[in-house]
Formats: C-alpha cells, structure tokens, sequence
C-alpha cells in the first residue's frame, strides 16, 4: 500500500468523513439477485459515500498533491459481485466511483497495492488510498473501478496474490458488474478504458493489458496503461531482491508469495518454508490479519525457506516456488496500446529494475511503453507523485482521437 507524507489529523478525517452519505442503497438501483455461475452478475450494491468537488479538493491539498483538477462531486459505491477462484464461484466486492453529474470522459480500472488486513480494502475507502485514487479519476469526471480481489473486501477466499488467472478474472468480472451497475444508474458506458495500478497492481495493470488486448472486446477498449513501483518479473528481479532482506518488511512479502502459489498451484508448502512458519502462512492472506503480521516473521529471509529449497535455488536447480512464480511474470508481451512504468528510484519494497527490464523486453518486442523515474522517493511517495501525472495523460489521450480504431 502506499502512504501520503503528510498524516491527517484526527480532526481532518472526521471532517472529511462527516460530508459523506452513510451507508445506504440507492433509490435507483434494482434489488439484486446475483447468480454464482454467472461471472460478473451484481449480487449487491451499497451506496457508501457523496464528496462536494470541493472537499475532494482540500483531501488532495492536505495530502500534498497538486496540479489535479477537480471538478466533479462523486459518488461512492460497494459493488458486490460473483466471480471465479481456484474453479469455484467466490463472491467479490469492488468500489465503484462516478462523478455526480456528466457523462464520462473515459472509464479508469484501478488495481490496488498490497494488503493483508481486510480493514485497508479498497472498497471501506480510507484517505490514503481508495478516496484518493476515487478523487483524482473520478473528480476528474472518469467512471473509476477498483476490485478488492478474494480475501479482501466481502471476500473470506484465499487471495490470489500475484496469481495471474484469478487476477485476471476477478478484474475482468469487475467490469461486468460496473457495466450493469452504470447502467442501472442510468450512465452510459465509456468504452475507453485507462487502466492504473500500484505495486501489486501495477503487476495486474500489465495483466490486464494483455489479456484485454488478446480479448479485443469493443465494449473495454484499451488506451492506455499505468504501473506504478511495479513487480513485472518475479522470478528474475523482484525475488532475488526481496532475498537481500535489506527492509524487515521483505519476509512478509516472500511468505505471501510462497502461500498464494502452494495454494492455487496446490502444492507442498512445508517443503519451502520452515516448519513453524508453513504452520501458520495459511493465515497471511485470509484478509483477518493486518500488516503487523510480517513482524513475526525472521528479518533475514534465508530463515524463512527450507535448506532443500535454499540449496536448490543456489544450485539454479528447478523447485515448484521458482517455476511457479515465472509462470506469473507479466514482463514478456509487447503492448499495443501504451503502457507507461513510473518507479522511483529509491524504491526498497519494488525494484526498479523490475520497470527497466520489463521496459527493454516490451520495446525489443515491438511495445508501446514509456519508463518514466518520477522522482527521488520511495515505494510510497512514487504514488503520490505518480498518480497526478497519469490523471494528467489520461485527459490528454481522452481528449484525442483515437487513431487505434
């Protein structure tokens, strides 16, 4: 996840939260009955917020960030829909955005960094992320969908963390839903879509992308792409990296590798991770567990891993935790609409070289891709000045013709 440099007092919560609408449905919307076989089909929809232009404005002003034009009131949605995991049907939540009057200039599918306590989900909208990234598209007059993915939000399922196909899914189905749930609310459906992402999500952006793309769908047009302090390849930059063990948050983050592919890959995690630490990784991404949970965890990420993996993995021999996580690279494809990388280039939670291999594999392919260092900060701070420049292009784009079709 990210965080502003500047903390909001107690009092500048409370008075930005007290000018939103309580919880509550929307005269407009139909009851829904949401089928589990049906991917994408509405199963609920609670109106969960409505911020005046101009608080939006004073949240951006507090939070340091400037240069974002803001001209629209929102509205805020949960969005609880059906999707698929594992091979079965999981329901879902998501937080729908849309400005309050207007039609929309471009539809923004927004893919959160990690979490691991249910109480940060993008959908229970907090300041420093899920309002912020809502005020900046969606009071810029952009439709904004940000999916909570399994074990977070609604959902008590295993979180696909960094798994491709669930991921994939689980995204693709939030625009099913955001689509009926427009409509219902009486707005018409902008099929250019921009699609951001930070860390965890700047990896899912660059999934999306592709598979979109591969999909060709009129109705979900791709024009452009956002990552943000990125993971692209996993195996080759991001897993060496963390094995440093350089920050104590880099345990935490093997562990909820290691548990997300034993789980969907169905494979044996007490052969790559140590007795006591196998024991109780089940737990790392239920979404009960906050991010304190990584502290009881070894600083040195050797400690975590079995002599048998370590040994395999110093002897470039194969091990199911290498060959699964290369399986979920999202580096190796060319994109045609363009795709732009943001990093900072003092990045400790995603390394850099993750942008700048993923930015020469794209451009000998042939990709539209655009690396751009925004700054010397860290994995938070690059969002912070990331995301007002992507607002910024998304409105140029949206308002050029598009010469792709």
């Amino acid at each position: 996840m990210f965080r502003s440099s500047r903390r909001a007092t107690p009092a500048a919560f409370l008075a930005l939260f007290l000018l939103a609408a309580c919880s509550s449905t929307d005269s407009r919307l139909p009851v829904y009955r949401g089928n589990p076989k049906q991917p994408g089909s509405v199963a609920r929809v609670e109106r969960i917020g409505f911020y005046p232009a101009f608080a939006l404005r004073g949240l951006l002003w507090y939070a340091g960030v400037k240069n974002v034009d803001i001209g629209h009131a929102i509205q805020l949605y949960r969005v609880s829909y059906w999707s698929r995991s594992d091979g079965h049907p999981v329901l879902v939540s998501a937080l729908l955005s849309v400005p309050h009057d207007g039609a929309a200039r471009g539809t923004v599918l927004y893919m959160h960094g990690t979490h691991t306590g249910r109480a940060d989900s993008v959908s229970n909208p907090s300041l420093e992320e899920g309002l912020f990234v809502a005020a900046v598209f969606a009071g810029g007059g952009y439709v904004e969908i940000a999916p909570d993915l399994a074990g977070l939000g609604v959902s008590h399922d295993p979180q696909p963390y960094f798994f491709t196909p669930a991921t994939v899914d689980q995204e693709s189905d939030a625009l099913t839903a955001a689509r009926r749930v427009a409509a219902d609310l009486g707005r018409r459906w902008n099929a250019d879509l921009y699609l951001a992402g930070f860390s965890q999500g700047a990896h899912a952006t660059a999934l999306m992308q592709r598979a979109l793309e591969e999909r060709r769908d009129p109705a979900l047009h791709v024009r452009a792409a956002a990552g943000i302090g990125g993971v692209y390849d996993l195996d080759g930059v991001e897993f060496p990296f963390l094995l440093k063990g350089m920050n104590p948050k880099y345990s935490g983050y093997l562990e909820a590798f290691a548990t997300s592919y034993a789980t969907f890959y169905h494979e044996p995690l007490q052969s790559l991770l140590k007795p006591k630490y196998a024991a109780s990784a089940r737990t790392m991404l239920d979404g009960d567990h906050n991010d304190d949970f990584s502290k009881q965890l070894p600083a040195d990420p050797h400690d975590l891993f079995t002599p048998a993996f370590l040994a395999a993995y110093d002897a470039s021999q194969p091990f199911w935790f290498t060959t699964d996580m290369k399986k979920n690279d999202a580096y190796d494809w060319a994109p045609a609409a363009p795709f732009r990388a943001y990093y900072g280039d003092r990045d400790l939670d995603a390394s850099p070289q993750n942008s700048l291999e993923f930015g020469a594999d794209a451009k000998k392919r042939g990709g539209h891709i655009q690396l751009v260092m925004v700054g010397h900060v860290d994995h938070g701070g690059s969002a912070y000045l990331a995301v007002p420049m992507i607002r910024s292009w998304f409105d140029r784009l949206s308002s050029a013709p598009d010469v792709q079709r």
